[in-house]
């Protein structure tokens, strides 16, 4: 088909527009259909509103710490520098008042020496805090309200510096990074379950990018949100449904250690069952898979996400072998340009077909990974 019959084709009779079969409007032309919502964006965020959330502000501050560990390095810098700094000056007002008082009473000794202006308490301040102890400042027994002061300044700064260290060490040892090592194929297919069984069966291709970072317990789970249209007009969910990839086998515990393909069996308990190729299209379904994993560094737990509409799910296809054998090096070789490629299966059914299974082949032709 040349280009002006395909243009011809797009234009539609009547002013209606057609299938795109691969053509991509620009930013300008209106969309055919309403775009679809998600809960799950395709790097992991949550995308809901929460609206009149009831004691929202209140919620937070309960965990303030989860929170800020969740910020940027230079919001953990800014709160770290200034957490001690706003130490350093509410003690140096305290020490400059008490010193300003004393002299007010004109007593024979001063409070605090050499204590005379607010530099003078603001440095005074920041070495009592942190046992700098330069010798020219230094604390008298003749106010009591001073000494006081100081005991609770050492109380309040090892307090501080022991909350802000840990803060640190919690943003250091968070596994945020190690989440987005994880890699998801863009487009999730349905095809045959292997050149032998042509039961139709989803998969998705997952990687984990880290060479020398290993991940103990990792495994993966789907899940189909649906959502319709009630009586009123409004969109709702309706329920998430477990999707099975192994769970009952074990086999959702997946070996991260190359790229594998992870499979579910469109069978009579599957959420897919009785869909097609025209069918699916106009489903409203989301599909969620989240993969869990243990750092074998520091032993904390991760999670990674992300998510499939109808539109990135391509029927009749598979994901192209992308762990090769060198035969020079007599190494396997694993090609990461190939993750997202795809190949047609011209001969794939979209009727599920039974095939004689054995109690040997059951392992290998179940809901899993490959």
């Amino acid at each position: 088909m040349s280009l002006a019959e395909e243009l011809e084709r797009l234009s539609g009779e009547g002013g209606q527009k057609k299938e795109l079969n691969g053509w991509r409007l620009s930013r300008s032309a209106p969309e055919l259909t309403p775009r679809r919502a998600r809960l799950v964006a395709k790097d992991g965020r949550t995308l809901l509103n929460n609206i009149q959330l009831p004691e929202r502000f209140k919620a937070a501050y309960k965990n303030w710490f989860h929170l800020v560990i969740e910020c940027s390095w230079r919001t953990i810098g800014i709160i770290f520098s200034g957490g001690f700094l706003v130490s350093w000056m509410f003690f140096a007002v305290l020490y400059y008042a008490i010193s300003r008082l004393n002299e007010y009473k004109k007593t024979e000794s001063p409070c605090i020496a050499n204590v005379d202006t607010f530099i003078s308490a603001f440095l005074f301040s920041m070495e009592s805090q942190h046992t700098i102890g330069y010798g020219l400042r230094y604390m008298t027994d003749t106010c009591p309200g001073a000494y006081l002061t100081l005991c609770a300044q050492c109380v309040v700064g090892v307090l501080l510096q022991t909350v802000l260290a840990g803060l640190i060490v919690a943003k250091i040892l968070r596994p945020k990074k190690r989440r987005q090592e994880m890699r998801f194929s863009r487009m999730a297919v349905i095809g045959p379950l292997d050149e032998h069984d042509k039961r139709p069966a989803l998969m998705v291709r997952l990687a984990d990018i880290q060479e020398k970072l290993f991940l103990a317990e990792s495994h993966v789970r789907l899940y189909m949100a649906c959502s319709r249209i009630n009586a009123r007009g409004d969109r709702e969910l309706i329920g998430v449904k477990d999707m099975n990839v192994g769970y009952d086998s074990g086999l959702d515990r997946v070996l991260l250690l190359w790229p594998i393909i992870v499979r579910h069996v469109i069978d009579e308990s599957s959420p897919l069952h009785g869909m097609t190729r025209e069918t699916i299209q106009k489903e409203d379904f989301e599909l969620i898979m989240t993969v869990e994993g243990i750092v074998e560094a520091t032993g904390m737990t991760f999670q990674a996400r992300t998510s499939f509409l109808p539109d990135e799910i391509l029927w009749g296809y598979k994901f192209k072998p992308m762990v090769l054998m060198n035969e020079k090096a007599s190494k396997f070789e694993v090609h990461y340009a190939l993750f997202d490629q795809t190949e047609r299966v011209f001969d794939f059914d979209s009727q599920a077909t039974d095939t004689e299974e054995t109690e040997e082949d059951h392992h290998h032709i179940t809901s899993g990974f490959l």
